[in-house]
């Protein structure tokens, strides 16, 4: 059995009690004594604090490992999720950056390296964060974006990995009897998702601790910003701490940790940023023919899809140049999904010139870089999905055309939005009654550009 791509997750996040930049350091020393890649998500802020403190220990041991970003303040309102709930995807994407930009550079800046991407903190998550990350030419982790079998994926024009593995370690370090029967559950988590049937890109997301928990009886977030709480920081007040002499047994237990990972000749121990090097490659070219197949394919089963390399936004694009200017093969587009819902057309056929007509009014939209909600084919408006199906009928040659009446996303969708409807209420930071309904339906819409990722070698 081939080894698992295996990334050692710790998420960095404490920005209220500076003892949590000890447990930081030696975290990271240790993994490094054993050889061993670690992969830290930083919260800016955090960073920026280290710097203030004079901490170069600290960041020359993260340094040593892979970095990523954890948002620049975290559990502080507003969250991620909470930016994106009134807002559409492309206004999402503007308003996520507006908060992190600045704690992104200088996480960059004072970390004298780039950043590899953006992981989720606690469960908030937004499409708008994996688009923002697709512009920005780098990843998602933690992200709520999966297909079976599948657990890395492309998505709003980014690669997510999908929180798929084993953790639950934070809060036992301190104890040899947690810590012991927590690994022994862990061992069987493990046999059970290595068995597990898989295909493509995969990972797994081994969570070795967030710093804090080891050391702390609490998380530092729950006992300041619990329900949509947000006192000013003169309030803010670090969690419990263990007995510092526990320090010891945390140690010796977390260098056991490692120990058995190192010895594990199932996973290959690689930093995300292998991970994101070895699964972001994608196909450059589809060849005439093989649009003409994937349009058989839409024509038979007479609906919105994607392929094993082409998202369905692409392949809209791909059925429009080959309408309107035919060549041998053509470069892979990128476009986003609609910024609205497409509307239900009445049911009705079309002349097949008409349809490849309005194939230029897609591709003029998408010169904007998302996709229209529905398009005008001889003076009915027709939504997005029930014309990609009309239009690979016409690419077949067949002289009347038609679509379903309501087809406004791929059926994937329905359970990518589901995973993340039950995962956003549940944190503990998030206030209760948040209304999902817009950030559902653009998670929905941007599945317009979900496909699963490979390996460089399979394309």
């Amino acid at each position: 059995m081939a080894c698992l791509p295996t990334a050692l997750c710790f998420d960095v996040e404490d920005i209220v009690d500076p003892q949590s930049d000890d447990v930081a350091l030696w975290t990271a020393e240790i993994l490094a004594e054993y050889g061993l890649t670690g992969s830290f998500m930083l919260v800016g802020e955090r960073v920026r604090q280290w710097d203030r403190r004079g901490r170069r220990d600290v960041i020359e041991a993260l340094k040593r490992h892979h970095l990523a970003y954890h948002t620049t303040w975290h559990s502080v309102p507003p969250t991620t999720t909470e930016i994106c709930l009134d807002k559409d995807f492309a206004q999402g994407m503007d308003a996520l950056w507006e908060r992190d930009r600045q704690g992104w550079a200088d996480a960059e800046r004072i970390l004298g390296r780039p950043l590899l991407g953006w992981a989720r903190s606690g469960s908030s998550w937004a499409p708008s964060l994996m688009g923002l990350m697709g512009r920005l030419g780098r990843g998602n982790a933690y992200s709520y974006v999966r297909l079976p079998g599948h657990n890395v994926c492309w998505y709003a024009n980014c690669l997510g990995f999908f929180s798929d593995g084993i953790g639950g370690f934070d809060g036992t370090y301190y104890d040899d009897e947690l810590f012991e029967r927590r690994l022994a559950e862990a061992r069987q988590e493990l046999d059970d998702f290595l068995q597990a049937p898989r295909q493509g890109a995969a990972w797994l997301c081994f969570f070795m601790c967030h710093p804090t928990r080891v050391t702390h009886t609490e998380f530092w977030d729950a006992a300041n910003f619990a329900a949509g709480a947000n006192p000013p920081p003169s309030e803010w007040k670090p969690a419990p701490r263990h007995d510092p002499s526990r320090v010891p047994v945390m140690q010796k237990n977390y260098r056991h940790l490692c120990e058995l990972l190192r010895a594990d000749s199932r996973l290959e121990i690689v930093g995300w940023g292998e991970l994101l090097r070895r699964y972001d490659g994608q196909r450059a070219f589809a060849s005439q023919t093989e649009v003409r197949e994937i349009a058989q394919r839409i024509a038979d089963e007479r609906r919105v899809l994607f392929t094993d390399h082409f998202t369905a936004g692409e392949i809209l694009l791909l059925l429009c140049r080959a309408a309107t200017d035919p060549h041998e093969r053509y470069p892979r587009p990128t476009v986003y999904g609609p910024l609205t819902t497409p509307p239900p057309t009445a049911a009705s056929s079309w002349n097949a010139d008409a349809v490849r007509d309005a194939a230029h009014a897609i591709l003029r939209a998408a010169e904007g870089d998302y996709l229209p909600a529905a398009v005008d084919v001889a003076g009915q408006p027709v939504g997005v999905g029930t014309y990609f199906v009309a239009l690979a009928e016409a690419i077949l040659g067949r002289d009347r055309v038609s679509g379903p009446p309501d087809a406004p996303y791929p059926p994937e969708a329905e359970g990518v939005a589901r995973d993340v409807a039950r995962a956003l209420p549940d944190w503990i930071i998030h206030p209760p009654g948040m209304d999902l309904t817009l950030l559902l339906e653009q998670t929905r819409l941007q599945c317009w550009t979900l496909k699963p990722a490979w390996t460089r070698d399979a394309l």
